[in-house]
């Protein structure tokens, strides 16, 4: 694999899209569970979990140049523990997998084909990933690249016909309930969508230059601000308090857009957008799972579990997450200690025993 394979434009396409992919579904129902009004406000605390991620992936980069994650962890921490503490990311990446799959699943089955079983759903888009995974890191960027421009004249028609319907009084008065409740809904897009943007560390080797993947995360980090709470801002204006009990409060705004009797259902670009970002966080996740196995058991390449990997993945999406309310569970209650514990923990921890080995060597 060549080394100047990843762009940095691909490499922020990738980040943004994989992050933006669940997060439009999942995080104004989440924050909405907590505060309605003064969601916008969590929308520009994402910026906070951006940092933190850039912070922890500059000083990986710093520590250990041009190296994976799980590759970096085993130089480290050496064979024995830093295969351990690989092995503990691969299971992480490997459920958060089988919860992104979950996710678009229940997604496409409650919008679209609702007397499809979900696990046809799930097999189908899974064989997918594995192939774009199997044909190379690049192939994975150029899917992120290829949505763009059609991202460039879709979401501003949606954004701009949805605000013929924002009523700002839903937005007052600010802060009325005080900080807690924007705090509380700030805990899940914070410590996990954000901190995803960490799953650009199992790309560092196949950069150009991997110090600038710490940029690159700010880059990604302020845009998702901006798309987040031009997103809540919208979605709280429109729909008022009902987002705190609708499963999918943005596809209710797109679907309140009419324009005379010549223009409505757009929901159905809003539902194509989602499923294109699902696909290539699917393929990004699941590649940097394959990158990790060939790493921690010494494969002779990745594309060796890229098939067998992605079976693997479909049957555990049904079998970790049977309901609906399983996978809320895990999102809103474990998943954001689970990720400082593998994403922020874990690296830093490398850092530091790599820092202090350069240290004794003096």
């Amino acid at each position: 694999m060549s080394k100047v394979e990843i762009s940095r434009v691909q490499i922020i396409f990738a980040l943004s899209w994989s992050v933006i992919g669940t997060a439009i579904v999942t995080v104004p129902f989440v924050i909405a569970q907590f505060t309605v009004r003064d969601g916008w406000i969590v929308g520009l605390l994402f910026s906070v979990g951006g940092l933190l991620s850039a912070s922890v992936a500059a000083l990986f980069v710093y520590a250990l140049p041009n190296r994976s994650l799980t590759s970096g962890l085993i130089d480290a921490l050496g064979p024995w523990l830093g295969r351990v503490l690989g092995l503990w990311f691969l299971i992480w990446l490997y459920i958060i997998n089988c919860t992104v799959l979950r996710e678009a699943e229940l997604f496409v089955g409650n919008t679209i084909m609702p007397k499809t079983p979900e696990y046809v759903l799930g097999f189908f888009s899974m064989v997918a990933v594995s192939y774009a995974v199997y044909m190379g890191s690049e192939v994975v960027m150029r899917d992120s690249d290829f949505i763009v421009p059609l991202a460039f004249l879709v979401v501003p028609l949606l954004i701009g016909l949805s605000l013929q319907h924002v009523d700002v009084a839903q937005l007052m008065p600010v802060l009325a309930n005080g900080w807690q409740s924007v705090l509380r809904g700030a805990v899940v897009p914070d410590l996990t969508y954000a901190l995803e943007l960490l799953i650009g560390l199992q790309f560092a080797h196949v950069l150009r230059n991997s110090q600038t993947l710490p940029k690159d995360m700010i880059i990604s980090a302020c845009i998702l601000t901006v798309v987040a709470t031009i997103l809540m801002v919208i979605t709280i204006g429109v729909v008022g308090q009902s987002a705190s009990y609708l499963q999918y409060p943005v596809l209710e705004v797109v679907r309140s857009i009419r324009v005379s009797r010549f223009l409505e259902r757009l929901d159905t670009l809003y539902v194509m957008g989602v499923i294109s970002t699902i696909f290539i966080k699917l393929a990004v996740f699941h590649y940097a799972w394959c990158e990790g196995m060939k790493d921690v058991f010494k494969l002779s390449s990745y594309r060796v579990v890229a098939f067998s990997g992605g079976l693997l993945l479909w049957a555990g999406s049904i079998a970790c997450f049977r309901t609906e309310a399983q996978m809320e569970h895990f999102i809103m209650s474990v998943a954001p200690a689970y990720f400082v514990v593998t994403l922020v923990c874990i690296p830093l921890l490398a850092v530091m025993v790599m820092k202090l080995r350069k240290r004794a060597q003096r």
